[in-house]
């Protein structure tokens, strides 16, 4: 997506179970960011378009790892700079750059947070 002064950032959660996500996302939009949650390929697919796109996908701990790449594959076909940034399947096919694997990170916490708030300023 082109870069804009004026325009939030806007970023798709793909979720299974939300709850986990949920301290995270507040925090989201809280920084003024635009958050979109889902929860499988169709409705990945209707936010991203009747948005317009957005500037970044998150997936959750626990979403499968199949669902995980077929919603970066079919995101990433119609924007290719779609970043991604993944608290749960590793997406090996992704480049580095675009790409943050936050396995590591509990997505409620407060270093998850900082890691992925992180990550979006320097999109």
């Amino acid at each position: 997506m082109p870069a804009n002064e004026d325009r939030n950032l806007g970023v798709l959660a793909l979720l299974a179970d939300p709850k986990p996500m949920q301290t995270l996302l507040i925090a989201l939009r809280k920084e003024g960011l635009a958050v979109d949650a889902v929860d499988d390929l169709p409705t990945a697919r209707t936010s991203f378009f009747s948005s317009g796109g957005h500037d970044c996908l998150i997936i959750g701990p626990d979403v499968r790892p199949g669902l995980a790449q077929q919603v970066a594959r079919s995101l990433s076909s119609v924007d290719p700079e779609l970043a991604v940034a993944t608290f749960g399947p590793d997406l090996s096919d992704r480049s580095a750059i675009r790409t943050a694997r936050l396995g590591g990170f509990h997505p409620g916490s407060r270093a998850g947070q900082g890691a992925l708030l992180r990550f979006l300023r320097a999109l």
